[in-house]
């Protein structure tokens, strides 16, 4: 499946669920930003959307890492960047070097990600297209948010944000609530 807003949106109430192999946080380490990405494919079977490993993969999935900024980069081929799950994270996409790249930049209380991040973007001359904060989609539930950039041309051509309601505080596994077209 191609994550376009139209496609995400034929999905709303189906069950959703994250590969283990992508949602396993990235070793945390404190001083400065992480590089780390997996190829990924997103796709539904039997009414239920995943978000798979695979190796290169249409995409680029950038993992979460518990206060930590963590980077990734496009191999060549892949066609959107993808991050979550997301409650108050920042995530930037850009290039650097003709490359394609995703960044989570997570938020927790005494988290040096933001510096990390802002750090390792100067001293490798990265260029963004798009970095925000992607807000919580409900405070009344738990609740995160993956959002997924279609890349091209030399720059986004969507960006999409999918919100699911999990079935825990921190999980990644529920059911997709609504999606949201960015650009």
């Amino acid at each position: 499946m191609d994550p376009t807003a139209a496609n995400l949106s034929a999905v709303v109430g189906m069950p959703f669920s994250l590969d283990g192999k992508l949602s396993a946080r990235a070793p945390n380490v404190s001083n400065g930003a992480m590089v780390k990405q997996y190829g990924c494919i997103i796709k539904e079977v039997g009414g239920t959307v995943s978000i798979q490993l695979a190796d290169p993969g249409k995409g680029v999935w950038i993992p979460y890492a518990e206060g930590q900024a963590v980077v990734g980069y496009a191999s060549g081929g892949q066609s959107w960047v993808a991050s979550g799950p997301f409650s108050g994270c920042e995530f930037a996409v850009g290039s650097a070097g003709g490359r394609v790249f995703g960044a989570h930049i997570a938020r927790q209380s005494g988290s040096s990600a933001k510096a990390d991040y802002k750090a390792y973007r100067d001293g490798n001359s990265l260029s963004e297209w798009y970095w925000n904060q992607i807000p919580m989609p409900s405070v009344t539930s738990f609740s995160c948010s993956y959002v997924f950039a279609k890349v091209g041309g030399g720059g986004i051509l969507s960006m999409t944000r999918m919100d699911v309601n999990v079935t825990s505080m921190g999980g990644s596994n529920g059911t997709i609530s609504n999606v949201h077209k960015f650009k």
